[in-house]
Formats: structure tokens, C-alpha cells, sequence
């Protein structure tokens, strides 16, 4: 109950506070229309928000850029001081409202509470001047209710792939005015990169998870534990001087103490000390299940895994099956147990290049510059 009513104050202060600051900047006829407000989730820079703000700072110094992160995140300190809008914070409310565009990975990423504006902004209740565009995290493959554009009203939405731009206009309700295909920003760091002798376990989330009491009693903990203890891959990595790095999902960080293995060449990695990206280049090898992040070692052309033990429950009570097939799409083998993870581990060969062709058309270092050019031409659009 007590968390309940703190949840419920929390949102009344958000709206009070919003209420106030935007009659606040209507009176005092402030006008931040020249910034890009960029953000991820407010507690990180190290995804497409961040990379095109690098670009940005490298290439076009004439556009006035600001980044929304916790001043106390481990991340800030790759953002340039002049540049930091303290997540929550007076300077953040009145940037939300009054800047020219509003830019995150994550639908409303740029605001105060995601949750909260998300809803107002689905009701019509939001009033803020900036053009509202979105980089996506990851790589859309499944129908999002929230991703809808009579849910999300974009004013730009950006696809990593040709395939999904074809999804996503299909699907969502897009226009093809709103959704563009330019690349995901973050892609432009893949490119010619060597890796480790390094393989990367990182499995998604299950929405389940949340409502769980025993978290080592779910099979997701089970399952994904019994990966990193396995005696034939234990072994495997170690006669090949291997290390294995296992990253559960941001969502699932929050279990990360629960998952342990007996081999000193298993990494059990945690958010604050490792970069996501950082690990994806560094590895030779990933296995994942449903996670977008094989699109990204897709777009390296590197081995990938897929371990997918609940398809049929993750498909009730995660994600509904989008465009993407993972048997004739996928590009690497799936497998629905862990025998099959360990045999295809040790000898796969099959090449999937063909498939990575198909469904990126653009494959280079020029996303971020695409990026930029869609922006710029909604200043005709105002």
C-alpha cells in the first residue's frame, strides 16, 4: 500500500511540476526552438542517443545539442559538461517543453517519466513545442501496441532495417513522411572492428518476470544458469582459452546476484561496469534467444546463437510473432534445447550472409549522417 501511494505521489508532483513549468515558459516567452534535446532512458549514454550526439559534436558543431542523463550516472561523464541536462531537474522540464526537437531511443525518453507523458501524450494531454523523434533501442521485429502511431504521435521514426521499415509502415500506422529508413546510429561504431576470443550470452527480458515472488524458481533463471554452468561448455571455453560473458537484459540486471557460475571464465556482467555495445564488438560469437542485439552482431557478420526454450510462452505473454522468422530469416541456428546449443556451439558452419544481405540494405558507416539529413528536412515541416 505504502508503495503505492508513493508511486501515486510521485506522479502528481511529475504533473504539478510539468503544469507549472510550461505555464512558466509561456509567460516568461521562452523559445529553445535552435536545441536537440537528446536522451536515452536518462541514466545512460551508450546507445543510438549517444552515438548521434557524438556525430554531432564531431560534425556539426553549429547545432546546439543538450543531453538529458542523471548527473550521478557512470555514462555522464562521456557527455561534455556544457552539454548535461540533469535528468528530473528544473533545466530538463523546461528543455522537454520548449525545445525544437526531442530526440531518444526510447518513446519519450526525452521527458521526465517516460510511463506518465507517454499516456498523457496518448491522450492528448501533452503540450510541447519540439518535433518528437525516435531512434529506437533496438530493432522492431514484433507488434508493440505503444509503437503505434495513434499511440506514440511521432513526428520521425527511424528504422535499422529494410525489412522493418516495411513492418513498420505496414503495421503501425506510419506514414512514410513519419517513418524513414536511415540505419540505426550506433551501427556506425560496428564497422571494422576485431574481436576477442570472447563469446556473449544476453537473453531478453520476460514481462512475466515482474510478477514473479521466486525469481530462481522461473524457468528463464533455470535455464539461463544452467547455460553458464554447463560442463561441456565450461570445458569448451576453457581447452580454447575462451572467456564467456553473460549480460542479462537491462530489465533483468535487477536478478543479476542470483546467476553464478564454477568457471573463472565465465563473466557474469553487470550495467554499471560493462557497455553493451562495447561487449557486442569484443565478441566472436553471441547466443541470445528473442534480444534485438543480434541484429547489431548480424551487421558484423559474426556467429550467432539463438536458445529460444519458450517460444510458446514468450509469444503469449511477451511478444506476439512479428515479420521476423527466425528459421527462414534468422541468421544463425535456433535451437529449443540445450543440446543443440552445445552441438552447434562446437561445430556450426552453415554461412548466413545471404540472409544478412537481404535484410540490411544499407551496411556502412553513413547512419548517423542519414540520421542528421531526415532531421534537418522537417524544418520545411513545421
Amino acid at each position: 500500500m505504502k508503495s503505492k501511494i508513493k508511486k501515486f505521489s510521485k506522479i502528481i508532483k511529475c504533473i504539478l511540476l510539468y503544469i507549472y513549468y510550461f505555464l512558466y515558459c509561456k509567460l516568461k516567452k521562452i523559445n529553445n526552438s535552435d536545441i536537440w534535446l537528446l536522451s536515452e532512458r536518462g541514466t545512460d549514454a551508450r546507445d543510438n542517443a549517444y552515438h548521434l550526439y557524438k556525430y554531432l559534436k564531431n560534425n556539426h558543431k553549429e547545432i546546439k545539442v543538450k543531453y538529458v542523463i542523471d548527473k550521478n550516472s557512470v555514462d555522464s561523464k562521456k557527455i561534455n559538461d556544457e552539454d548535461i541536462i540533469n535528468y528530473g531537474s528544473k533545466e530538463h522540464f523546461i528543455l522537454f517543453i520548449t525545445a525544437g526537437k526531442l530526440i531518444s531511443t526510447h518513446i519519450m525518453g526525452f521527458s521526465p517519466d517516460m510511463s506518465l507523458f507517454w499516456r498523457l501524450n496518448k491522450i492528448n494531454l501533452l503540450k510541447v513545442y519540439g518535433k518528437k523523434i525516435m531512434l529506437q533501442h533496438g530493432i522492431t521485429q514484433n507488434y508493440i501496441e505503444i509503437l503505434n502511431a495513434k499511440n506514440s504521435k511521432l513526428d520521425l521514426f527511424i528504422c535499422g532495417a529494410y525489412q522493418e521499415y516495411k513492418f513498420i509502415l505496414e503495421k503501425f500506422g506510419y506514414t512514410k513522411d513519419v517513418a524513414k529508413y536511415t540505419g540505426f546510429a550506433r551501427y556506425d561504431n560496428l564497422k571494422n572492428r576485431k574481436s576477442k576470443n570472447q563469446i556473449l550470452i544476453m537473453p531478453t527480458f520476460r514481462k512475466w518476470l515482474n510478477y514473479t515472488d521466486n525469481f530462481t524458481e522461473s524457468d528463464y533463471y533455470k535455464k539461463w544458469n544452467e547455460v553458464i554452468n554447463n560442463k561441456k561448455i565450461i570445458k569448451y571455453i576453457e581447452d580454447n582459452n575462451m572467456k564467456l560473458v553473460f549480460y542479462p537484459h537491462y530489465e533483468a540486471q535487477k536478478y543479476i546476484n542470483n546467476f553464478n557460475s564454477s568457471s573463472s571464465n565465465v563473466i557474469i556482467a553487470d550495467f554499471k561496469h560493462y557497455d553493451v555495445q562495447q561487449l557486442l564488438i569484443e565478441s566472436k560469437l553471441l547466443i541470445t534467444d528473442y534480444s534485438s542485439v543480434f541484429f547489431d552482431f548480424a551487421y558484423m557478420n559474426k556467429r550467432i546463437i539463438y536458445y529460444q526454450f519458450d517460444i510458446n510462452e514468450f509469444r503469449k505473454n511477451h511478444y506476439k510473432e512479428g515479420y521476423f522468422d527466425y528459421y527462414t530469416m534468422g541468421f544463425g541456428p535456433v535451437c529449443t534445447n540445450l543440446d543443440q546449443v552445445i552441438d552447434n556451439l562446437i561445430s556450426d558452419k552453415k554461412d548466413y550472409s545471404d540472409r544478412v544481405k537481404s535484410f540490411f540494405k544499407y551496411n556502412d558507416s553513413n547512419n548517423c549522417e542519414r540520421i542528421y539529413n531526415e532531421i534537418i528536412k522537417m524544418e520545411g515541416n513545421k
